[in-house]
């Protein structure tokens, strides 16, 4: 596989436009070389006919390289062009979403529990911003515990991966990614932050950001798809988690409101001053408190 910097090098514009200059005047001095040959040179001299053949399939090389790289150009839009789709292993997944990071302004997530977004991801993210004085915008969508059928599904599902659940894991996990989403923003004047609970548990896990997306499935030992941004494959996984965040029930908070209350993210004066949370048994606070020191997911290694 060609190193990602030489891709970039070899299909930018300035390598196109030199690629065509150098290899049209490369044809054309071809050309009048051939011309002058068999203009001047004595008929039936072997010299001539050595060197008009050899001229001969020379240009028509490459010609034939330009109008088979030019047929290329031609089809093939800039965005596929541009595109990279890049398989990976499990082993490699978590690596990859805290590489997604570095220096981006945008972050979307789309997926079930959130432990590994809240426990790595939005450190990262909340890290940088201060660090940088950067302003990140994260968009969160998480499933709706407030949707029965959500919670007994999530429940079989972990189960079936062989680990514990019941019938609150989900909107434990739910709402720690909230609080810690929440508290974030009001600690950190840089980040700001939209989240909304969707009606269903979704197959897939979104993390993208203006840096690019990786597409996984939240199982064992099952391989993720990482693609760049600026491409249609990233535009069309990121207009997915819009559609889905401008259907969801959104959560909100008044962050200067929320100065004085304290720093416990799980106090009864925090969860109360977010609004559009489902409700909320003292069991789910427990769980959601125990969620954030236990060990985050499957992801960190």
């Amino acid at each position: 596989m060609i190193d990602p910097s030489l891709r970039a090098v070899l299909r930018s514009r300035y390598t196109i436009r030199r690629f065509f200059v150098s290899f049209g005047g490369l044809l054309v001095g071809l050309l009048l070389l051939l011309f002058t040959i068999t203009a001047l040179a004595p008929v039936g001299a072997v010299w001539r006919e050595a060197s008009t053949n050899f001229l001969g399939n020379f240009a028509a090389s490459v010609a034939a390289f330009l109008v088979v790289y030019w047929f290329y150009l031609y089809v093939t839009p800039p965005g596929l062009r541009n595109a990279e789709v890049v398989p990976l292993r499990d082993v490699e997944i978590g690596d990859e979403i805290i590489r997604g990071i570095n220096g981006v302004s945008d972050y979307w997530f789309w997926g079930r529990s959130g432990a590994y977004f809240r426990s790595a991801v939005l450190s990262k993210l909340d890290e940088a911003a201060r660090k940088e004085r950067r302003h990140v915008t994260i968009r969160v969508v998480l499933p709706d515990p407030g949707q029965e059928s959500n919670g007994d599904l999530y429940r079989r599902f972990k189960q079936g991966l062989g680990e514990a659940a019941d019938g609150n894991t989900l909107a434990a996990n739910v709402l720690a990614t909230i609080t810690s989403v929440v508290r974030a923003c009001q600690e950190n004047p840089y980040l700001k932050a939209e989240i909304g609970l969707c009606p269903s548990l979704p197959v897939l896990r979104f993390d993208l950001s203006s840096a690019g997306g990786l597409i996984t499935r939240d199982a064992k030992n099952l391989p993720a798809i990482l693609v760049n941004a600026q491409n249609p494959y990233f535009e069309m996984f990121r207009d997915a988690v819009e559609n889905e965040l401008s259907q969801a029930r959104r959560v909100s908070w008044d962050t200067p409101s929320m100065a004085s209350i304290p720093a416990d993210q799980f106090a009864p004066e925090f969860l109360a001053a977010i609004h559009g949370m489902p409700s909320l048994s003292p069991e789910i606070v427990e769980a959601a408190r125990k969620s954030v020191t236990e060990r985050p997911s499957r992801y960190a290694r």
